[in-house]
């Protein structure tokens, strides 16, 4: 998969034809390519005059070249010398030609030597089908719809035709390249363009903590203990589906619904793997009423004793178990539940327990079943920025570390007194100045929101605060406690109302709420 910077298409800025090629690229090109969408630069042409232009798509190989792309959607034609969009007059060659030209400028300047790379230009029509005969000028650089899921073949035969001056010799190290192309998005001002550089350090941190899930093969029993950002969701997440590819009936429980959401939405074309929250999974096999789970919601019991007992007696009328079981977050559950999730693998199954002791914000002891094997321990966090766990670390009882070459991130932002005024201003400026999708953004509570300073009235300035996803281009944004969004995360958080004198902000509410950020954390103190 390649390397998208940013990570994610503006879905409410961008085209539709930008939208369908942004998705392609980053399926079809591996990830030793980076693609640059909508890429902002200013050079000076020729005449030493500056010149600003925005590129479509550039493609970056370090050993292949640059490739600049110009798209254009819909019913593309060329008249009499000259290309339409649909009757609009365009200039699609000239334009990519042109964008090329700068980039080579660009690098140039910055990299004050002659570039020993190949540069190429292209132009990319998403809308149409291959045709036969192109315009000249066109000959062999257009890509259509039905082209792009060859697209690293069509890249790599336009920058194999073109030839390096004889006279440039050498390679320019990638750090350099990306040192030019790289600031008009990680150093940029706004906060989102910084965000997709950063998505794709941790994408790779997580990637190499998972290299450790070839040492589960030799345990078909195992703990795996780790902190908050180690990875663990996303290792129970990859073992359950290399159990599932082995052909073995995998269950992957945890203790929330958001998580159990994702879970399920990760594995629904996974026919061998069940996942859920074991609570909902007890109400599923167990056929509780709706009316009898509604009016027990809230009462406690109903978790901790009255449907543990209740599965435990299904199981024991009939011959319900999996080859595989899998359990993220594993510290949330009491010792009743463990003692019936313990009758689910069959007897030589595996079972697999992924936990962090500090995010115990549910139960009053840790009690988790006796594998007989001390746990294997992530100590690596690779979720977080560095100032984000600076921010952590003082709520931290182990010994975690943050990757070296996490990237640095943004301050954390505090402020103290009036939350509801102070969060006004945070939504204001995240969203109208760093350019943070409001989809980005969630608020973490450690009460309900009818219990906060949200309760009367969820109007926050432009904004209105909703108990549930916020919907895609509606002024909304997300409120949970941070008990609901446990196992989750945000690219931003805003902590609401954190006071050090109530119970629900103890050490391990705080830690566990600050790790759910990823890029950037605001707390509003009362």
């Amino acid at each position: 998969m390649a390397i998208m910077i940013p990570q994610e298409c503006d879905l409410s800025r961008r085209p539709m034809s930008e939208q369908i090629v942004f998705g392609e690229l980053q399926k079809y090109l591996p990830d030793s390519w980076y693609v640059f969408h909508s890429f902002d630069y200013i050079t000076r042409d020729l005449n030493r005059k500056l010149w600003d232009g925005e590129i479509d798509f550039l493609l970056y190989h370090p050993e292949k070249g640059i490739l600049i792309l110009e798209v254009k959607g819909g019913a593309i034609s060329y008249r009499h010398g000259q290309w339409y969009q649909e009757d609009r007059p365009i200039n699609p060659v000239e334009q990519a030609k042109r964008n090329k030209y700068a980039v080579m400028r660009l690098l140039q300047e910055g990299l004050d030597q002659e570039i020993p790379l190949k540069f190429a230009h292209a132009v990319c029509f998403p809308g149409c089908t291959a045709q036969e005969v192109w315009p000249a000028e066109a000959h062999g650089i257009v890509l259509t719809g039905d082209g792009l899921a060859y697209i690293e073949m069509f890249a790599e035969r336009i920058l194999s035709d073109v030839q390096i001056p004889s006279n440039l010799y050498g390679k320019i190290p990638v750090e350099d390249v990306m040192r030019i192309l790289s600031p008009f998005f990680e150093y940029g001002k706004r906060l989102f363009e910084r965000i997709g550089v950063e998505e794709q350090q941790f994408f790779r941190f997580t990637e190499q903590q998972c290299e450790l899930l070839s040492a589960l093969e030799l345990f078909p029993r195992l703990q795996i203990k780790g902190c908050a950002g180690s990875g663990k969701t996303i290792m129970a997440l990859k073992k359950a589906q290399s159990l599932a590819v082995q052909g073995k009936r995998v269950l992957l429980l945890c203790y929330n619904h958001l998580l159990a959401r994702y879970l399920k939405k990760a594995t629904k074309n996974e026919f061998n793997i069940t996942a859920a929250a074991f609570f909902e999974f007890c109400i599923e096999r167990l056929k509780v009423p709706a009316d009898q789970v509604e009016k027990y919601r809230n009462d406690p019991r109903m978790y901790s004793i009255v449907l543990p007992k209740m599965l435990r007696t299904y199981l024991e009328q009939t011959n319900l178990q999996f080859d595989a079981v899998v359990v993220d977050e594993g510290q949330d559950f009491e010792r009743a539940a463990w003692d019936v999730i313990s009758l689910l693998p069959e007897e030589n199954g595996n079972f697999y327990i992924f936990y962090d002791p500090e995010q115990n914000i549910f139960t009053k002891e840790l009690y988790l079943p006796d594998f007989g094997l001390p746990p294997i321990v992530l100590k690596k966090n690779c979720r977080n920025t560095k100032k984000i766990f600076e921010q952590m670390k003082p709520y931290l009882a182990n010994n975690a570390e943050i990757m070296e070459s996490s990237p640095l991130g943004s301050d954390v932002r505090i402020f103290n007194g009036n939350c509801r005024e102070n969060l006004e201003k945070e939504l204001d400026r995240l969203i109208l100045q760093e350019m943070v999708p409001l989809q980005d953004i969630v608020i973490l509570g450690g009460h309900s929101m009818e219990h906060s300073c949200l309760g009367e009235n969820p109007v926050v300035g432009r904004y209105t605060i909703v108990n549930r996803q916020a919907e895609i281009g509606a002024k909304e944004v997300s409120f949970y406690t941070y008990m609901k969004y446990k196992g989750c995360e945000s690219k931003v958080v805003i902590l609401l109302e954190v006071d050090e004198a109530d119970p629900r902000w103890n050490k391990n509410g705080v830690y566990t709420a600050m790790s759910r950020a990823v890029h950037h954390l605001v707390i509003l103190k009362k």
